[in-house]
């Protein structure tokens, strides 16, 4: 294996855990501040680091992390799949990777999206059900399983192609 591999598998583990780490706690807090505006005795299971960086926002800005997080995220695993596919494959493999790699991960984002919007116009019970399905799916783009999954289909692909 190579040193530039195993680097982006570590970096694609460590984010993988810093994500679940951030939302994680961040999603306790904001339960935490929910079910205190509602006059609930509640205890704060919120790590003490994240308490300490989110202790003073709002729960409207804790919403707002959260956003710019699932963009960051989604960002930052996009990126390790371009550094993998410059690092793995010719130069012109790696270009006939990135347009259906970024075409299948900005139509995923738009279809969680519009799942999210559209659950904005049913009943409580339905949205939460349309909110669920689009947070999975938006799940999928933010860690290492759109990369991955994504550059093994196109290797094989590209095998299959090749030997035909």
């Amino acid at each position: 294996m190579k040193v530039k591999n195993l680097l982006l598998v570590i970096c694609a583990i460590f984010i993988e855990f810093l994500r679940d780490y951030c939302f994680i706690n961040i999603n306790l807090y904001i339960e935490y501040l929910e079910n205190l505006g509602n006059g609930f005795e509640v205890f704060n299971h919120t790590d003490s680091l994240m308490l300490l960086i989110l202790g003073n926002f709002k729960l409207k800005t804790l919403i707002i992390i959260k956003w710019i997080l699932s963009l960051v995220f989604c960002i930052a695993f996009f990126e390790l799949g371009i550094l993998f596919s410059k690092f793995n494959f010719d130069l012109e493999s790696h270009k006939k990777f990135l347009k259906p790699y970024t075409l299948g991960g900005l139509i995923l984002l738009l279809t969680s999206l519009i799942i999210y919007l559209t659950g904005k116009f049913l009943t409580i019970e339905n949205e939460f059900n349309f909110y669920f399905v689009s947070l999975e799916i938006s799940h999928l783009v933010q860690s290492s399983l759109y990369p991955i999954s994504f550059i093994l289909i196109f290797w094989s692909y590209n095998l299959r192609i090749s030997s035909s």
